[in-house]
């Protein structure tokens, strides 16, 4: 029995590979050209043109969206689809993704309304464009205004309430079945962080999945990130069961702004700048704010204040 399902993904995969080259040289891409377009590495495509190598769960996913419709004439396609927001490990297995997918279908239908169509990534003419550096800065000073903190305040993420979102901690739940619950507490446990699952087709109500069992500093970012996904728009990640594997799209840009926002919120940068200016160590910024001494040092980093912080010195040498 594992023979043939190893022989069937071996046919799927030669087919998907198949579809893509024609596809491609069809419409005159080169793969460095097709590599920009669907967000998988040159080098990664190129192995898998030539025969060396095969495509991940996740590449898999990406390419079936690019082939579109040549994916049913070459009878490709997905055996199962979700969509979420999803923080996790760029690499999560596919167990860890399947036990996912299985809590989302239980969370929508606890806390669904009486909308329960898919959401989905519907395509906009709009060009999304992506946020300066400076206008994350903003962005976050900007949210911290509104919730009236001032600049050197600490934020407790657990204390914010975010209108339509509810968080399901992954410890208290009452609807994750418990072979779901010891999965992700378990063998899944530093494989996942969160997921945002949005209960309507409309997106305007929400339940964050929250994996309590990392450290309480890392929970704040953690929920944090996962707010801004959802205040930010972001496209949503597709779950995906593929030729009996599962696996997901992963957007690094978005996931990028999302962990800089939360990051930014956090530690706000003038309060930053102050103690760095003052000598404060990477710890003990991290204990006023309730965050990692890790994150710390990742702000230190984006601020340009690294130089400040490890107290080199440079100078000109006289002619």
């Amino acid at each position: 029995m594992l023979i043939a399902q190893l022989v069937k993904m071996d046919k799927f995969e030669k087919k998907l590979v198949s579809a893509v080259r024609e596809k491609r040289e069809r419409e005159g891409l080169s793969l460095r050209a097709l590599s920009g377009i669907v967000g998988i590495s040159f080098s990664t495509l190129a192995r898998v043109e030539r025969g060396e190598g095969s495509p991940d769960n996740n590449s898999k996913i990406r390419l079936l969206e690019w082939l579109g419709p040549d994916a049913d004439e070459h009878e490709l396609g997905f055996d199962r689809v979700a969509f979420v927001h999803f923080r996790a490990g760029k690499n999560a297995s596919s167990g860890t993704v399947q036990t996912l997918l299985r809590a989302a279908v239980c969370l929508r239908q606890h806390y669904g309304v009486s909308d329960t169509s898919e959401p989905s990534n519907v395509p906009t003419d709009a060009e999304v464009i992506p946020m300066s550096k400076e206008e994350l800065e903003q962005t976050a000073d900007d949210f911290r205004r509104d919730l009236g903190l001032k600049k050197n305040d600490p934020l407790e993420p657990f204390y914010l309430v975010v209108d339509s979102v509810t968080v399901e901690r992954l410890r208290d739940s009452s609807c994750i079945d418990r072979e779901t619950r010891n999965t992700l507490a378990g063998p899944s446990r530093n494989e996942w962080s969160a997921m945002s699952v949005p209960l309507n087709a409309a997106q305007d109500s929400w339940v964050v999945f929250l994996n309590d069992h990392h450290t309480i500093e890392r929970q704040r970012v953690t929920l944090l990130e996962e707010y801004w996904h959802i205040l930010s728009g972001h496209k949503l990640t597709k779950i995906a069961k593929i030729a009996g594997s599962f696996g997901r799209t992963y957007d690094s840009a978005e996931e990028h702004d999302a962990y800089f926002l939360a990051s930014a919120t956090l530690l706000p940068r003038d309060a930053v700048r102050r103690m760095v200016s003052d000598g404060k160590s990477a710890a003990e910024i991290a204990s006023f704010f309730g965050t990692s001494p890790e994150l710390v040092e990742y702000r230190i980093k984006r601020l340009g204040l690294w130089r400040d912080h490890i107290g080199k010195k440079v100078s000109l040498a006289k002619p």
